[in-house]
């Protein structure tokens, strides 16, 4: 029945994949800038049955949350991490004679006696696979080659997009590869295990899962455009390949070692000095930040994220977990009837400042910066820091975020600064109302923290406060805050705009090369580094992109948070000269919404919202300078910000520096955000609040 099955499959795989392959749609030639929807179908082709792909999808999105999650919950608390690793390395082992027959069909030679090597030392040294000593003693990477792989290389296309549930592959090729896979892996042929890898390598598989999809206005559409870039790189074999080089730079660096040839000298960056036109705000300078440039030094922001994120002993999903993520309550609350409640996350303090006698209560609010939700792996970094020392942390969504649109009575686009921070206050009076109802606050020295767009709207709510006390604030910081938000919107468009004139091949390579360092560097446990730190470790905060990739990649990354806030805006009151919205086809919608600039958003979207403004009152009172009086006289205020990011002009560093003068405080490189992993920066943001 096997024979018959792959032989079957074989047959089906040419007809319904031919040679069909979806780059082949796009003409070599792209002079406008490129779209995510457009680099989406570059990557997977079209997606013609998109209501059975969602009806698909929604079946494995419900198992996951409904049965994979309890099921998780129970197994993880009843086995630790490294058993489930170790259960995972076995399985892995178990899969060798595919990836070994892949990679032999794929004249993929090194990978073929790679894998062979591979799975010698690990089924002898490592005790039937056990333990990785390949990975471990000889830095032997492992190939990740499958059957798919092999047809791809073959010339076979893959067909559009097939969701079936649970599986693993995206199109009708590589399901079928999936079925050789099957047939040539050694657990097929032993008793029930099949189930126990299931169980396992479905707890596994949560881990990466709900990141990707929590949070999301469209799970199935973030679902779908990452694993086309995952796909894309293991068609590659880009990790394995990048692994090879890395390895074979480590031993040209140990045979020079081993000659005593001479080091080359070591080399300290040194940081540029402070503008003579910043004459009175604070400065610091960071020592050995090694700086790529401002585009490229932003980007550094994905580094960044919570310390205690990955317990050793046990997984996310185990009662007995202790990261800072576990430690929270996620909970919602209702601001209007008849609409989805808003979600907020609350931190209590450390249970050593609780029992200590004494110590003042004190709540830190973190505001986002745009689309951010409130357990975004920025926001909770930073939150970290202020419960580490003793707050109690209360995080909620950015008002550009989808969630914040659809719990508004109006649904109101965000964008109008005067606004959005009368939404904020009146959120943040609700959640608090909630808080204390659960006897989780009494009343405590509250501290609002924004950073980004979060940062621009807890300055107007300085003004507010000092207008009409209701929070009854201690003090407002603000991060990286830019001075227009019409001035943003402008450069963000711009960076999207770097991409006009790429050719096809041209995206491809610089999406799936960027994409592929990326993941490399998000693997490892990250550092928090200061002055005092190896050099070492400072290098290891240097990305592998270039300023041109970077740029565009940063700048799509934006256009996406304010598409899928439009989505759901359009979701739930339709905005005019869009498709309609369609559960089971929403390319249309999709590329029409990519098409959209911020600077179109604030003219044909915003301002109808606001008939008796005009689109230059609306920018006027979303400019710092409208809180010229505020920033100068308000004591409570501390703003920290990097000379060298790119949101901000010369002219306005000049105006913030003259405004707030010792109350705020520039560091010497960052660009936006971009060096909030660097311990330094961090501690004067918490010293703050006292």
């Amino acid at each position: 029945m096997k024979i018959f099955l792959i032989l079957t499959a074989a047959a089906v795989t040419v007809i319904l994949c031919g040679c069909h392959h979806p780059y082949d749609r796009f003409p070599e030639e792209h002079p406008e800038a490129w779209t995510p929807s457009e680099v989406e179908l570059m990557l997977g082709g079209e997606d013609p049955i998109e209501g059975f792909n969602r009806s698909m999808f929604s079946c494995t999105h419900f198992a996951m949350n409904y049965i994979a999650d309890p099921l998780g919950r129970v197994y993880c608390t009843i086995f630790p991490r490294p058993f489930i690793t170790h259960f995972h390395n076995v399985c892995v082992n178990l899969e060798y004679p595919a990836r070994a027959i892949s990679s032999l069909l794929q004249a993929e030679w090194q990978a073929a006696g790679t894998e062979s090597l591979r799975f010698l030392a690990n089924t002898t040294l490592g005790i039937a696979g056990i333990f990785d000593v390949a990975q471990a003693w000889w830095h032997i990477p492992p190939a990740q080659a499958d059957f798919g792989q092999a047809f791809a290389k073959w010339g076979i296309g893959p067909g559009h997009t097939v969701i079936l549930p649970f599986a693993p592959s995206m199109n009708a090729r590589d399901h079928i590869g999936l079925l050789f896979d099957t047939a040539f892996d050694i657990k097929t042929y032993i008793p029930y295990a099949g189930y126990a890898t299931f169980l396992n390598r479905l707890t596994v598989a949560h881990n990466g899962y709900a990141p990707v999809v929590e949070s999301a206005a469209d799970p199935y559409k973030n679902y779908r455009q990452l694993m086309l870039i995952k796909r894309e790189l293991e068609l590659r074999m880009w990790f394995y390949k990048e692994a090879q080089k890395q390895l074979s730079r480590y031993r040209e660096e140990a045979e020079k070692r081993e000659k005593n040839l001479p080091e080359p000298p070591e080399v300290r960056w040194t940081p540029p000095r402070r503008p003579d036109e910043l004459k009175y705000g604070g400065y610091c300078q960071l020592h050995n930040y090694f700086s790529q440039g401002c585009k490229t030094d932003t980007t550094r922001l994905m580094l960044f994220g919570i310390q205690r994120d990955r317990d050793w002993w046990y997984m996310p999903l185990s009662l007995f977990n202790g990261d800072f993520m576990r430690d929270g309550y996620m909970r919602s609350v209702e601001l209007f009837p008849d609409r989805p409640e808003l979600r907020y996350g609350f931190w209590k303090a450390p249970e050593t400042v609780r029992n200590a006698p004494g110590n003042k209560e004190k709540l830190v609010i973190m505001l986002s910066g745009i689309g951010g939700t409130y357990i975004n792996s920025t926001m909770l970094g930073i939150a970290e820091q202020f419960n580490n020392r003793g707050y109690k942390v209360l995080t909620l969504d950015s008002t550009f975020n989808w969630n914040f649109i659809v719990a508004d009575s109006q649904c109101r686009l965000p964008g109008y600064l005067p606004d959005d921070a009368a939404r904020i206050r009146k959120v943040i009076a609700a959640v608090m109302a909630d808080l204390k109802k659960r006897e989780w606050i009494t009343d405590p020295e509250i501290v609002i923290c924004g950073y980004s767009m979060g940062g621009i709207q807890t300055l107007k709510l300085a003004e507010l406060e000092a207008l009409s006390p209701q929070l009854g604030v201690k003090r407002f910081i603000a991060v990286n805050p830019p001075v227009s938000l019409g001035s943003a919107m402008n450069k963000i468009d711009s960076m999207v705009a770097a991409s006009a004139g790429w050719s096809k091949s041209k995206m491809r390579e610089k999406l799936i090369s960027s994409a592929g360092n990326l993941f490399i560097k998000l693997m490892p446990h990250y550092l928090h580094v200061d002055e005092n730190t190896a050099l070492e470790d400072y290098r290891k905060f240097t990305l592998p992109l270039d300023p041109e990739s970077a740029e565009v990649i940063a700048g799509m990354y934006l256009k996406m948070s304010m598409r899928e806030m439009l989505l759901a805006a359009h979701r739930e009151k339709p905005l005019a000269g869009l498709p309609p919205y369609r559960w089971g086809d929403r390319n249309e919608l999709y590329q029409a919404l990519d098409k959209i600039t911020f600077q179109e958003y604030a003219e044909k979207l915003l301002a109808p919202c606001y008939p008796d403004k005009t689109l230059t009152d609306l920018l006027a009172d979303s400019h710092l300078s409208s809180l010229a009086k505020t920033l100068r006289h308000a004591p409570n205020i501390r703003v920290f910000h990097n000379i060298d990011d790119f949101l901000v002009s010369n002219e306005e560093r000049i105006f913030l520096d003259e405004n707030l003068k010792e109350r705020i405080c520039w560091f010497s490189n960052g660009s936006h955000l971009g060096n909030l992993y660097y311990q330094q920066v961090l501690n004067r943001i918490v010293e703050s609040a006292e």
